[in-house]
C-alpha cells in the first residue's frame, strides 16, 4: 500500500481554569475569539534556527491525536546503536521529546485534560528563556484498571519475529486472571494459535507464543475479520476491548491499499479499540501498520527493545483507549510586554497537513511542547528570519493580564455530542525568573533530548558552544526515577553519538 504523509516552582494548572465559563466566549461558538491558527502536519522539519518569530495573533496550532508516532526516536536508537548517526531528514524533535513519559499533573472534574507550563533559562542560550507545556488526557487509576480482552493479529511473513515473541511474553507476565488474551498469526491453517484464554493460565499463553513462527497461509485480512470476530464474542462490558496488530515495516494486514482499509473499518460494529506495532522497524517512514492505525481511529506504537516492550504494554492495560475529545488543538498567545519573539521546537513535520487532526484523544494520552522564547527588552539579533505582523494587545486580546507572559488556548471536541470546547490557562511571567537548577527534572531531561536533537540535525547551528558535553550533564541531571529505563538508554545513546562524532565536529565537547 502507499506510505502516509507524540509541585514544582514556576509551574501552574489549568485544572482552575472552567472550560465553560470564559469570558469572550459566547455559549454558541466557544471558539468565536480564539485567534484563528496555522495547523502544522507532513512536511520535512526546517533547519530549527529559522523558526523564530515575531509575537503574531497567528501563531501554530500543535495537533494531538492517538496515532502521535515515535518512529523518528525508534530509528535514532537504531542507527546509534549500529555505529552510526541517524539522517538529518528524520529526526523529528517533537517525537523524541514526547517518546518519554513524564510526571503529569492528574485532570480534576468535569475537564477530560490536565496541563502544566514551566518555565526557565534556555540551556543552549543564555538571552533567551524555554518554555515546557505539558498537557495529559484523563486516564483511568491503577486500582480501576478494568478487565482486557485483548486479541493479537502477529504478521509471521517477515523479521523480528524473537521480538514479538520476547514482547508477547513481556505481556503475558503483565495479565491477570480477569484478563482475556487471544493470538491469531498469518501463518498455519486455521490462523488461531490461541483461542481466548485467561491470564491467569500462564503457561498455556507462554507456550502459544512459543509457537510463533515464520510463514504465511491464507488471507491476512479474513485473518483481521477473524481477530474482530473474536474481541466481539468475548467483549467485556465496561472493559479494555481492543485489536492488536504486531508486525514489520511490511506488515499491512492484507490490505492493498487505503481506501479497502476505509471500507475494512466502515463496516466494524461495536466499540472494538485498535493498536498497531510496528515491530523492529528498519526504515524511517510511515509503516503500513501505522496507515491503518489513523484509519482506524486507533493509536500506532513501534518496539524496539523490551524496554519499549514494557513500556507499551503498561500503556495498553491502563488504558481504555476510549475517546476523550475530538479534534484538540492547542496554541500559545505570548504577550510582547515579555516576550518578543518564540520559535516552537519540532511540529513542523505537521505543516500544511490537516490529516493531522483527524485523531482522536484516548484515555491517559500526554503531550508536551517546548517553545524557545525572546524576552522583551534585550537580544536583538536572534537567529533567523522575523515573520509578521506585530502583535499589537486590543480589545480583543485573550491576555487577561499584564502579568502574563502567554495566555495557552486548547480548543476540542466532546465525542459525546461534537460539542466545542475550549481551555485557556495563563502563563505568569513570574516563571521566567526561574534559574535551571530550580527547574523540575522533567524539565530539564526534555530540554536535552530537545538540545541532542538539534544538535545532530544542525551540528551545533543552533544550540551554539552548548556541546553533547552539556547535553549529558543536564539529562543526568534531570534523570530522575527513570521507571522504565529510557532516559538512562538516552544517556547511553548520547554517549555513543558523542564517540562517532570526528574530533572536528563542534558539538563533540570532550569524550570522557
Amino acid at each position: 500500500m502507499t506510505k502516509a504523509q507524540s509541585v514544582k516552582r514556576g509551574i501552574t494548572s489549568l485544572a482552575l481554569l472552567s472550560a465553560l465559563a470564559i469570558s469572550g466566549c459566547s455559549s454558541s461558538d466557544p471558539n468565536a475569539n480564539l485567534p484563528s491558527a496555522v495547523k502544522t502536519a507532513g512536511v520535512p522539519d526546517q533547519p530549527s534556527n529559522q523558526m523564530y518569530k515575531q509575537n503574531t495573533q497567528t501563531g501554530p496550532e500543535i495537533l494531538m491525536s492517538a496515532g502521535q508516532n515515535n518512529g523518528s526516536y525508534n530509528n535514532m536508537r537504531r542507527s546509534v546503536t549500529r555505529g552510526a548517526l541517524p539522517e538529518k531528514n528524520g529526526i523529528k524533535l517533537a517525537e523524541w521529546v514526547n517518546f518519554f513519559p513524564y510526571d503529569y499533573p492528574q485532570p480534576r472534574g468535569r475537564i477530560p485534560f490536565s496541563a502544566m507550563s514551566e518555565t526557565s533559562q534556555t540551556p543552549w542560550n543564555q538571552n533567551t528563556k524555554l518554555l515546557r507545556i505539558a498537557v495529559k488526557a484523563d486516564d483511568i487509576k491503577a486500582a480501576e484498571r478494568p478487565a482486557a480482552n485483548l486479541v493479537i493479529f502477529v504478521g509471521t511473513d517477515g523479521s523480528d519475529l524473537a521480538l514479538i515473541r520476547q514482547s508477547l511474553t513481556r505481556l503475558a507476565e503483565k495479565l491477570t486472571k480477569q484478563d482475556t488474551l487471544s493470538i491469531i498469526t498469518s501463518s498455519g491453517d486455521k490462523g488461531v494459535l490461541l483461542a481466548p484464554t485467561s491470564g491467569a493460565e500462564r503457561d498455556k499463553i507462554l507456550s502459544a507464543i512459543g509457537k510463533i513462527s515464520s510463514g504465511k497461509a491464507g488471507k491476512d485480512s479474513e485473518r483481521l475479520a477473524q481477530a474482530y470476530s473474536l474481541a466481539n464474542q468475548r467483549y467485556i462490558q465496561g472493559g479494555i476491548n481492543r485489536v492488536i496488530l504486531a508486525g514489520n515495516s511490511g506488515f499491512n494486514a492484507g490490505f492493498s491499499d487505503i481506501p479497502s482499509v476505509q471500507n475494512f473499518f466502515s463496516q466494524q460494529q461495536g466499540n472494538i479499540s485498535l493498536t498497531t506495532l510496528g515491530v523492529g522497524v528498519s526504515k524511517f517512514q510511515p509503516s503500513s501498520l501505522a496507515e491503518i492505525a489513523y484509519e482506524g481511529n486507533g493509536v500506532s506504537a513501534y518496539i524496539d527493545n523490551i524496554r519499549d516492550a514494557d513500556k507499551v504494554w503498561d500503556q495498553q492495560l491502563n488504558s481504555t483507549q476510549t475517546h476523550v475529545a475530538n479534534e484538540f488543538a492547542m496554541n500559545v498567545e505570548f504577550n510582547p510586554s515579555y516576550v518578543k519573539a518564540y520559535r516552537l521546537l519540532g511540529y513542523q513535520s505537521e505543516r500544511n497537513n490537516g490529516a493531522a487532526s483527524k485523531g482522536a484523544v484516548v484515555t491517559g494520552q500526554t503531550l508536551t511542547a517546548l517553545y524557545e522564547v525572546v524576552p522583551a527588552g534585550g537580544y536583538e539579533n536572534w537567529p533567523g528570519e522575523a515573520y509578521g505582523p506585530i502583535y499589537t494587545p486590543d480589545s480583543n486580546s485573550n491576555l487577561r493580564s499584564t502579568k502574563e507572559m502567554a495566555m495557552v488556548h486548547i480548543r476540542y471536541k466532546q465525542p459525546s455530542n461534537g460539542a466545542s470546547q475550549r481551555i485557556e490557562m495563563p502563563v505568569p511571567a513570574t516563571q521566567m525568573e526561574t534559574a535551571l537548577n530550580n527547574s523540575s527534572k522533567d524539565f530539564r531531561f526534555s530540554a536535552a533530548v530537545a538540545a541532542f536533537a538539534q544538535q545532530l540535525k544542525d551540528n551545533g547551528a543552533t544550540t551554539g558552544k552548548f556541546t553533547l558535553n552539556d547535553t549529558l550533564k543536564l539529562a543526568n541531571d534531570g534523570k530522575g526515577s527513570d521507571q522504565f529505563e529510557l532516559r538512562g538508554e538516552f544517556i547511553q545513546l548520547v554517549e555513543a553519538a558523542q564517540n562517532q562524532l570526528p574530533s572536528s565536529s563542534p558539538i563533540k565537547g570532550t569524550v570522557k
